[in-house]
């Protein structure tokens, strides 16, 4: 059956789909992985009058047969009108909030790194996705930082996915056991039936362990902790409360480390699919990068040509 593309937008609250689909060169959404604002970029044409700074728009993509899917909420950043008569709208996500980016200096102490989320999510009026509630952290100091940059410098240092969608914070392990988590969002492609399908293997170097090194002040004298088994060896040194954070964040060097030595895109029609979940690829030629990905960023393209989606993807 032969789906028929449309979107739907609101500005502040009133529905202007068709105003817009009536005027529409162009349609742009950018969902990111990460803490990067998603984007959202509307070029029009004809007697369309210009937005205001801050306007709130909420995105609707999908198909008349099958029904929309939400994208988001964006305040208008700019506007920008070409020869009297073309006028390109972008706009960012909304979740990223001007208190988020104050610095502040704090300390948490004692608590699991859910909680910390949780302390901090309830000041934004946001709500947690977090599986990192058997993690726990003795002392983490927050010194004249944003709670944005903060949380991001948390989440490299555990190799965490974290973000601010739709008034959700997510901040969740990339891997359980060895695997991709089993609680983020799963998407299966068949490698047939996409295009422009590109697989680069790089020649990053492959470490099999990591080996922490730290002071124990109590004991007054110099500890390590190894994960993984063999060469080529990671060493990372710190200032580690115990042998159990030292151990967690060698186990998040390691993973961290080893990233991207697989990475991709490609190109299909227009799909529900979401940045930082996990991306399933089948039928590749001889399997032989038939495995489970993290998604990158997703864009998406309407127009009057269709609805297309472009995927990164990487191990």
């Amino acid at each position: 059956m032969e789906l028929t593309p449309i979107f739907a937008i609101q500005a502040n609250g009133a529905d202007v789909t068709n105003h817009i689909a009536q005027n529409l060169i162009d349609l742009q959404f950018k969902d990111e992985d990460g803490n990067v604002s998603d984007e959202l970029t509307i070029n029009v044409y004809g007697d369309f009058q210009r937005p205001k700074y801050q306007d709130e728009l909420k995105l609707w993509l999908g198909y008349k047969e099958s029904g929309v899917f939400y994208c988001g909420l964006f305040k208008v950043q700019t506007s920008e009108r070409t020869d009297n008569h073309i006028l390109k709208i972008t706009a960012t996500g909304a979740d990223f909030s001007e208190t988020l980016k104050q610095k502040k200096s704090r300390s948490f102490e004692k608590m699991s790194v859910k909680a910390l989320c949780e302390q901090i999510a309830s000041q934004h009026s946001l709500t947690v996705n977090s599986d990192y509630d058997d993690v726990f952290i003795s002392h983490q100091a927050q010194n004249n930082e944003s709670d944005l940059h903060f949380l991001k410098r948390l989440a490299d240092e555990l190799n965490a996915i974290f973000s601010i969608k739709n008034n959700v914070m997510v901040f969740l392990k990339k891997q359980k056991g060895g695997a991709k988590n089993d609680a983020l969002p799963e998407f299966f492609i068949d490698a047939t039936k996409v295009s422009s399908l590109t697989i680069k293997h790089s020649n990053k170097l492959l470490y099999m362990s990591c080996k922490a090194i730290w002071h124990d002040t109590k004991d007054n004298v110099k500890k390590e902790v190894i994960v993984g088994s063999g060469e080529p060896q990671l060493v990372l040194e710190g200032s580690f409360k115990d042998k159990a954070e030292a151990k967690l964040k060698a186990e998040a060097k390691l993973q961290k480390a080893n990233q991207g030595i697989k990475s991709g895109s490609f190109t299909c029609a227009g799909i529900e699919i979401y940045a930082g979940g996990k991306l399933t690829l089948s039928n590749t030629l001889g399997g032989e990068d038939d495995e489970t990905y993290s998604i990158k960023s997703v864009s998406h393209s309407f127009s009057s040509s269709g609805w297309d989606t472009s995927v990164e993807f990487e191990n």
